[in-house]
């Protein structure tokens, strides 16, 4: 253990660093650790926690640079306001948790003090302003929105984009499977879209941390060959781009207290970690908090004006400066009332039909959140755990939990807006229709959660937890694919390992590969391209050819089906399919919905037309097409996210070379790369955390190291361990 020469501190704390880097934090009190924590994540992590305030308050174009792509990104969260009412939050806090993030803070300013400015910001020139509580809140509303509410937005807006396309309202609805059934097609026509973002402002966004799917489950004692509880979570975000999001760190007080884990820096949080008597990791629960809402608007006396049935009301504005470095300021207002935010810009569009987007964040809550991620550290069992963080109110969460007296259970957490009987809350309504609008949050009992189950085990995958008669809390599930290969696995251990466990963190079979085939095959034709998928394994390894090869499989099929043009036959279009189903415009949502379709006999999707010999167009098409590894079609390679430029970051050594990624978006190890914008992006583990309650330890690897620095050996120390599935043993006791 190398100790660290700690300078500017205002607490009593001994930090030490492990072989691998990890820091050691002991203090008096958990307060004390705490400050630690602030503190080394402002020496490790600067740049990634000062520039993630600065692109969420939407002053980037001001403090790092004046670049198109980053105006419009100051734009965009300018008028999404998650600096809004922080102070508010901040006063709503109870004495515990403000001391708690007071001392954080503390921590951080005394931190970025003792290592000074990093290379990034000398080279924008950027100067660090103080940490504070709102700081730390306004990044959890960043993981928030933009890692959560914004994909359920985006997914929203691509069903108003199909049905402005031109997709047969039959289809669209056979689709979405009746979640379709009430809208009013004609109306969203009518609707005014706001543009996209370009790609600079869209490849921005996208770098902010965001969950795009995890694993975590635990096994109870009689499963467990040790006699105790064992608990696996692998949290899923974007991994190439370096540093890595998670700071691995424990934390130790009172002699015998502790937590060790992965936490985000910029807040006092830990997402997945353990104390000395209970386990944690957490999914994304894709809850459905944000909906757009129909706004009817016309010019008043006064300015712009939206109806609640045939009355005319005033719109609240906002005017946002948005500082420009070294240029002249821009001046953008943003249009609200009580039920949410307008998109789009009536002073551009004019009078006309605009989507308001609502978000339960702007409700506020995220105080309350932060106070009860504190608070995880006090819970002595389960059921505690459970109990505590039902009430969490951002963001939308599944969390699994395992405690040493062998208990396990799992517990959904967020404010859920409760909706209209018949409303999904995936399409766009009415707002003069105050029938349309949210009627409170539904009752935190009635999320679903699990307390040692009979099957001994509970698995956790971003699957759909709706319960038949309860309420609608996701409406665009991904499938179970994932969760059913690690149920499948747990079943065949009757007395699993933490071994076990970190195998089946690293597994790439696909039950996706292995539903579909038993659709596609009995309509190819004979030959070669049927025997080999017949004899695959379903494995995504990065040598198999056959991945490669039912992946052509799956693209082709889905052209055939729904690539027809929208304008002459309904279809969604070939180029549109092609952007949707391929790594430059990957869409979850309507990949789940096309399987799910592809098991149906009957369906307006081929009406008049044989599905089985759209199936077997679809292979021929695979003939002439070059064989290769699965290593060459999911190629990546890692990239500093402060120096974008391939030519000086390559050459200071700051990205790696390419390397094969396996797995895909259906496998437990998700292996999913897709294009965004101008660059490529990653959703895979971003954390691997595996322990036993029986020991203080837990083995871990996640891409990346601890330090952001290029120069720093603990940059991307553990990228080889996380490529190879090995695994170090972090401990209070190294």
């Amino acid at each position: 253990m190398k100790p660290l020469r700690i300078k500017n501190a205002r607490r009593r704390i001994k930090i030490t660093r492990d072989e691998n880097g990890v820091p050691h934090i002991e203090g008096g009190a958990y307060r004390d650790v705490i400050y630690g924590l602030g503190f080394m994540h402002a020496v490790d992590r600067p740049t990634q926690m000062l520039f993630s305030r600065v692109v969420a308050s939407g002053q980037s174009a001001e403090r790092i640079a004046d670049r198109p792509g980053l105006v419009e990104t100051d734009r965009f969260f300018r008028r999404v306001g998650l600096y809004v009412n922080l102070a508010q939050e901040v006063d709503g806090l109870d004495d515990v948790a403000f001391g708690h993030l007071t001392a954080y803070c503390e921590g951080v300013n005394d931190g970025m003090k003792h290592s000074g400015r990093s290379l990034p910001m000398w080279a924008t020139g950027f100067q660090p302003t103080p940490w504070d509580q709102k700081a730390v809140m306004l990044v959890g509303n960043l993981l928030n929105f933009g890692g959560l509410a914004i994909g359920q937005q985006q997914n929203e807006r691509l069903i108003v984009d199909l049905i402005q396309a031109g997709v047969a309202p039959e289809r669209l609805r056979a689709l979405f499977d009746s979640l379709l059934d009430d809208a009013d097609f004609e109306l969203l026509k009518k609707v005014k879209i706001s543009r996209q973002l370009s790609d600079d402002a869209l490849s921005l966004i996208t770098d902010l941390p965001r969950l795009a799917g995890s694993n975590a489950w635990a096994v109870a004692p009689e499963r467990s060959a040790s006699g105790s509880a064992l608990l696996a979570s692998d949290p899923h975000l974007e991994v190439n781009r370096l540093p890595a999001i998670w700071y691995e760190v424990v934390l130790k007080w009172d002699d015998e207290q502790y937590v060790m884990g992965a936490s985000l820096p910029g807040c006092p949080s830990f997402g997945v970690a353990r104390t000395n008597s209970l386990a944690w990791g957490v999914t994304y629960l894709k809850g459905d908090t944000s909906d757009y809402f129909i706004e009817d608007c016309r010019p008043g006396e006064s300015g712009w004006q939206y109806r609640r049935g045939t009355t005319w009301h005033d719109f609240d504005f906002r005017e946002e400066v948005i500082h420009h470095k070294g240029g002249e300021d821009d001046k953008l207002l943003v249009y609200y009332n009580d039920l949410g935010t307008l998109e789009g810009d009536p002073d551009v569009g004019g009078p006309g039909y605009y989507l308001l987007t609502a978000w339960t964040g702007d409700r506020g809550g995220v105080g309350k959140s932060l106070a009860i991620w504190l608070s995880i550290v006090d819970c002595d069992d389960t059921m505690a755990g459970m109990d505590l963080v039902r009430e969490l109110p951002q963001p939308t969460l599944c969390w699994v939990f395992a405690d040493r007296e062998g208990h396990i259970g799992s517990q959904a957490s967020g404010w859920f807006p409760k909706r209209r009987r018949g409303l999904s809350g995936l399409v766009p309504v009415p707002a003069w229709d105050e029938k349309n609008h949210w009627q409170g949050w539904i009752s935190s009992d009635q999320l679903p959660r699990t307390y040692d189950p009979p099957e001994g085990f509970v698995v956790s995958a971003n699957e759909n937890i709706n319960r038949p008669g309860g309420p609608m809390l996701v409406t665009v599930p991904v499938p179970d694919y994932r969760k059913r290969r690690i149920v499948e696995r747990l079943e065949q251990l009757p007395k699993a390992t933490l071994e076990d466990m970190q195998q089946l963190q690293y597994d790439v079979v696909s039950v996706q590969a292995r539903d579909l085939l038993e659709i596609f095959l009995p309509y190819l034709p004979e030959g070669e391209i049927r025997e080999r998928l017949e004899k695959w394994d379903y494995r995504y390894t990065l040598d198999s050819t056959e991945a490669t090869l039912f992946s052509r499989l799956y693209r082709n099929v889905l052209l055939e089906i729904f690539g027809q043009d929208p304008d002459e036959q309904g279809g969604i279009g070939w180029r549109r399919m092609l952007y949707l189903c391929s790594r430059v415009g990957f869409s979850l949502m309507i990949v789940t919905c096309v399987d799910r379709l592809l098991k149906k006999d009957i369906s307006p999707w081929w009406h008049k037309r044989d599905k089985g010999e759209m199936i077997r167009r679809a292979a021929e098409k695979l003939k002439g097409e070059k064989d290769q590894p699965w290593s060459a079609k999911n190629a990546f390679s890692f990239t500093n996210r402060y120096f974008e430029d391939q030519f000086v970051g390559s050459a200071l050594g700051f990205h790696t070379g390419e390397m094969g990624m396996p797995g895909c978006h259906a496998t437990p190890f998700q292996g999913h790369l897709l294009r965004v914008a101008k660059r490529e992006a990653t959703f895979a583990p971003s954390y691997h955390l595996t322990t036993d309650l029986a020991s203080d330890e837990i083995f871990t690897n996640l891409p990346g190291g601890p330090s952001e620095s290029r120069f720093s050996r603990y940059y991307k120390n553990d990228i080889p361990p996380w490529i190879e599935g090995k695994y170090k043993r972090v401990s209070v006791v190294p």
